[in-house]
Parts: C-alpha cells; sequence; structure tokens
C-alpha cells in the first residue's frame, strides 16, 4: 500500500468515525431549549409588551429577567444546533438524505400543523384580549405562523443548502481547472479559521451587520437566522473550536452573563425611547450589540457544557428529546389558554407562571406519552430510529 492510499484510507476511517459520534449532550441541549419555549410563553403576560400580547394587571420584573435571559439565545442556539446537525447528516448520509430527511421532520409537520394551530389560536388570541370570543377573529389572524415561523425559516435553509450544493457540482463540471479549485479551497479554509477562531470575533462582527435591520429579533430576519445556520454547519467541521468551547465553556458563560447584566440595564431605555418615537444610535448600535453577545457566548457555552458533562447515553434524556418536538409544536395553544384562563384569578403573577409551566408541561408530556409516542405521529417528528 502507497502513501496516497493510506492516507486516503486514514482520511476514510476519521470521517466515518465522526459521522458515527454521538452528540448526546447536544440532544439534551435542544430538547431543553424547545421545552423552554412553555417558559417563554408562560411568561409574556406578566410584564410589559407593549401590546403585543395580551396581559394581566401589574408586572413581575423577576419574570421579565426571565424571560430575556432564555429569549436572548434560544433562538440563535437553535439555529447554531440546526445547522450542526444538518452537517451532520450530509457528513454521515448524503445531500440527498439531508433534503429528504428536512422536508419529512419540518416540511411535513408544519403542513400538519400549522392549520390546527392557525384554526385555534385566534380565539384563544380573542380570548385573552377581552375575556370572550365573541364578535369573531379578523380573517388575516388565520394567516399568522405564530411560533412556527421557526420551521419556515429552516425550510428556506434547507432550499438555499440544496442549491448551493448543485451550483457547486456544476462550477466543477464547467470550471475543471486544478488552479482554480484549489484557490477555492484555499480561500474557503483561510475564511474558516478567520471565522471559527476560538473567539468568535469574526462571526461577531458579521451577525452585527445583518442583525441591526430587525433590531436583533430573528422572526423576521431570515438572513440572520441563516448566519447562525451557517456558524452550526461549520462549527460540526472545526474540531479546533469545538474543543475549545468544551474547555472553556465557563468563560464562554461568564463573558455572556457580564454581558446580559449591561443588556438588562440597556433594554428598558431603548424600548421606552422606541416607543415614545425619539432616537438614540449609539445606545440601539449598544442594545444589538449586547444582545448578540450574549447569543453568540450564551450559546458556545452551553454547547461546551454538554458537550463535556453530558456525553453518555441516558434512557431519560433519549426520552426528553424524543418528546421535545412535540411538545415545541403542541404547547401554544395550551400554555396561552392557561395563562389567559387566569387573568380572573387573584394570585402572585409568580405563582400563575410557575402554574403554567407545571400545566402545559404534564399536559404535553402526558398527551405524549399516552398519544403520541407509539403513533404515527412519533414516526413522524422523530423518525423510525434514534438518528
Amino acid at each position: 500500500m502507497n502513501r496516497t492510499t493510506a492516507k486516503n484510507d486514514l482520511t476514510s476511517d476519521k470521517a466515518d468515525q465522526g459521522a458515527s459520534v454521538r452528540y448526546y449532550g447536544l440532544d439534551a441541549l435542544r430538547a431543553v431549549a424547545m421545552a423552554l419555549g412553555i417558559v417563554l410563553h408562560a411568561s409574556l403576560p406578566y410584564f410589559n409588551t407593549y401590546e403585543i400580547w395580551p396581559s394581566d394587571d401589574g408586572e413581575s420584573l423577576a419574570i421579565w429577567v426571565v424571560f430575556e435571559f432564555i429569549h436572548i439565545w434560544r433562538m440563535p442556539l437553535f439555529f447554531i444546533l440546526g445547522g450542526f446537525f444538518g452537517a451532520l447528516v450530509v457528513q454521515k448520509r448524503s445531500w440527498k438524505s439531508y433534503r429528504n430527511q428536512r422536508w419529512r421532520r419540518i416540511g411535513l409537520p408544519l403542513i400538519v400543523f400549522l392549520p390546527l394551530i392557525a384554526l385555534v389560536m385566534p380565539y384563544i388570541w380573542l380570548y385573552g384580549l377581552q375575556g370572550s370570543i365573541k364578535g369573531g377573529v379578523e380573517i388575516e389572524s388565520y394567516f399568522n405562523p405564530w411560533h412556527l415561523w421557526f420551521l419556515f425559516h429552516l425550510l428556506i435553509f434547507v432550499i438555499f443548502m440544496a442549491m448551493w450544493n448543485l451550483s457547486g457540482q456544476l462550477f466543477s463540471k464547467l470550471i475543471p481547472s486544478n488552479t482554480v479549485r484549489i484557490v477555492w479551497q484555499s480561500s474557503a479554509k483561510a475564511l474558516s479559521r478567520v471565522i471559527y477562531f476560538p473567539v468568535p470575533f469574526a462571526i461577531s462582527v458579521i451577525l452585527m451587520m445583518v442583525l441591526i435591520p430587525s433590531g436583533a429579533e430573528l422572526i423576521g430576519n431570515p438572513l440572520a437566522s441563516f448566519t447562525y445556520f451557517l456558524f452550526g454547519y461549520g462549527l460540526f467541521h472545526s474540531e479546533s473550536l469545538m474543543r475549545s468551547i468544551k474547555n472553556y465553556w465557563v468563560a464562554y458563560i461568564g463573558s455572556g452573563s457580564v454581558g446580559f447584566m449591561v443588556y438588562l440595564w440597556t433594554a428598558p431605555q431603548v424600548t421606552d425611547i422606541y416607543n415614545s418615537g425619539g432616537e438614540n444610535d449609539g445606545l440601539g448600535l449598544l442594545y444589538i450589540g449586547l444582545k448578540m453577545i450574549c447569543a453568540v457566548t450564551f450559546s458556545l457555552g452551553l454547547i461546551g457544557f454538554s458537550e463535556q458533562h453530558l456525553t453518555t447515553y441516558s434512557s431519560r434524556w433519549r426520552w426528553l428529546a424524543d418528546s421535545s418536538y412535540w411538545v415545541y409544536l403542541s404547547h401554544l395553544p395550551i400554555v396561552t389558554f392557561i395563562t389567559f384562563l387566569m387573568f380572573n384569578i387573584s394570585a402572585p403573577h409568580e405563582v400563575k407562571f410557575l402554574v403554567a409551566i407545571f400545566t402545559t408541561s404534564l399536559i404535553t408530556l402526558v398527551t405524549y406519552k399516552f398519544f403520541v409516542r407509539r403513533t404515527f405521529v412519533s414516526v413522524l417528528l422523530n423518525g423510525r430510529s434514534y438518528e
């Protein structure tokens, strides 16, 4: 066997080994992030959302802090993990398998669940606003994607990645020059080293630019969410950054915590200025920068913690991971109805907040165990095997 053959065999073995690795920590982290949607939506009636959400009387500073902490990193983490596991599927199987799997796991559930959510939520929303469903709902209310906007973004990314892969194949056939290919690969490798440096400064600069138009919110900014997705896709192939994340997760969490403390001071001021019709560009840029820094550092810190400390198989975590998609899809009508139903109950907001979380969690987990777990719905959401 010559050296070239031996080297190719070694590379192939290494790729196969990497493709077969189970990321138990990231599975658990994804499950927790999905379940935290219950906490986020249970919190919204208990602080000032400036009429974005039906509200209970009074406000709770503690609940607002909980909401801001989770909200600042949860969706960025989702998209990073989406890109990471997408790269895993491509390496383990193929681009075709990736497209087919994402269509089954995202497209089909969206087709099934979106009409159900769209039919139910407008009436629950009306009940939260006026205490009854009299008067009917406006027709445009039925076209709100609600919390399923996240799936729309993922579908867009799948289409874009498929087009990117196809264009790469056409490029290699139309321009078979080794020189062009070497220059392209060298440039891509150099860019990758800059973006996936252990201190992710370059990705922070990129995110800062794409987040400005939407004020750091992702729901109406697929370019920003796609940036997180691409970062996660490249993270799968960056052993050095993943190793750094695992070794220094405390530093990432610590940096995010400092940024979050400053953010808690900045956010109310920016919101008040915005809602009063004023402007403060400097404070606005600080606000966006802090959200981005917290999103990146908390996400990487949580990834590092999960992969450092949750490295073995656990049947309990496996069950929660399998149930998390169902919990994510089904929780919004339940948690909103429960919180709106308690508007007339005289109790501390914190108590009602905890009751809504516990009750919604119980309902979604029980329905998963007895009505979803062993049915075609579970196959639709999680596939036939633990992938």
